[in-house]
């Protein structure tokens, strides 16, 4: 009798399961994405901001029912700011861990040394914030997050030339680090198509990654920016170094306009700078009233409200930037291929689909709306900040197509 009730309990709970379809419930193998950033190291600052977007974009992609349904595992590892370590850890994302793709880099020389280990097993990488436009030609596989420097320096180009109305400036040219060099000579170029003049950039003050005292250069600067008519100084620094630079001018006497990029887009702006960088103006990838923020940009700006009371940084901001390039790519290959085929495709062939629609979309849950070259550079808009009261504010923002009038050379460099 006990068994043949227990056999009837068991069959009323079958019944009952079929009729709420939960026979027909399976647990989705997830999506495996795997991101390599900076936790330790130089580049820790903006490493752990990356850190802190990409867990709340998981999070909002879950809550959403993940991409397509299937949920989203994100494989985070410490690149600890070298090269070798990046190249190390993406061999064990993409053989240990077997991820359909990856993310990770807020430098050339991180995500290339991941990046070529991703393209060699025919796996999609996108760099979260190096920006040397070179980063994407390494592969077919390859492709960036941030707009690249050739773009950045015409934008600043031209905003510094037709909005701020300057033609003759000074610039700090980093000769240890990629991202310093090529801006420079980006701006440079830039400079001379927008003002016409043969000679924009008449002081051009070189230093090295790490300088902590600038005096040599300063002093050149203070006597020579008059006779040479030097209207602003332009700052493609690293984040350490434009404050500092911005501090000892100030205590030199010069009050001239300082004029940055991307790289000075962190904390360190206002907390080391102070008041020697109060009005300062530069170009980077993202505030949180910039216009025509997309609805699940907002989702993600708001949710990151409510874990940490804080706005996300620019570069912290790329990470989830980079996360969403590769889940719209997930998804939209799976709504193109159909969830049969999905479910019984190989890692390598989902890999390949993936690379494909990288290509192929418009995307949408980014910070702006974009879409890739064939080459794997996305044509984004430039954000402006100013510093104000000790805050890095919005101040405008410039589309893409607006500093990339016809007549004008976008290539980057050879």
């Amino acid at each position: 009798m006990q068994t043949l009730l227990s056999y009837r309990a068991v069959t009323l709970a079958l019944i009952l399961l079929g009729g709420l379809g939960l026979h027909r419930v399976q647990a989705q193998e997830p999506i495996r994405i795997g991101a390599i950033v900076e936790l330790t190291g130089e580049a820790a600052e903006m490493g752990i901001e990356n850190q802190h977007t990409i867990d709340v974009a998981v999070n909002l992609l879950n809550q959403a029912g993940g991409i397509e349904g299937y949920p989203v595992e994100v494989t985070m590892v410490d690149g600890a700011s070298d090269p070798a370590v990046f190249a190390t850890k993406a061999h064990r994302l993409v053989e240990d861990a077997q991820v359909l793709a990856g993310i990770g880099g807020n430098d050339i020389s991180f995500a290339t040394s991941a990046g070529e280990v991703f393209a060699k097993n025919k796996t999609p990488y996108a760099d979260i914030g190096g920006t040397t436009p070179t980063i994407p030609l390494i592969s077919d596989f390859m492709f960036m997050a941030p707009g690249p420097d050739n773009d950045q320096g015409r934008a600043v180009a031209m905003y510094a030339v037709q909005k701020l109305n300057y033609d003759t400036f000074a610039i700090f040219k980093d000769v240890a680090s990629a991202y310093g060099t090529k801006l420079t000579e980006y701006f440079i170029y830039y400079a001379k198509h927008f003002t016409g003049k043969d000679d924009p950039v008449p002081l051009v003050l070189t230093y090295q990654t790490g300088d902590t005292d600038y005096s040599a250069q300063l002093t050149r600067l203070k006597l020579e920016a008059a006779q040479k008519g030097v209207q602003a100084v332009v700052l493609p620094t690293w984040p350490q170094d434009a404050p500092t630079i911005a501090k000892q001018a100030r205590d030199l006497g010069i009050d001239l306009p300082l004029i940055g990029t991307d790289g000075v887009d962190t904390s360190a702006l206002t907390e080391v700078g102070g008041e020697a960088v109060e009005g300062m103006v530069y170009s980077t990838h993202f505030h949180p009233d910039q216009p025509g923020l997309p609805m699940m940009a907002r989702q993600f700006v708001n949710a990151y409200r409510r874990k940490f009371n804080d706005d996300p940084g620019a570069f912290g901001t790329m990470g989830y930037d980079a996360l969403m390039i590769m889940a719209e790519a997930i998804g939209a290959a799976i709504k193109e291929k159909g969830r049969v085929w999905w479910d019984q495709a190989g890692l390598a062939e989902k890999r390949l689909a993936t690379r494909d629609k990288l290509l192929d979309v418009t995307f949408a849950w980014t910070t702006q709306p974009f879409k890739f070259t064939p080459e794997g550079w996305p044509q984004k808009g430039v954000v402006w900040k100013m510093v104000q009261n000790g805050k890095r504010n919005f101040h405008y923002f410039q589309p893409y197509a607006s500093f990339s009038p016809a007549g004008v050379d976008v290539l980057p460099f050879k």
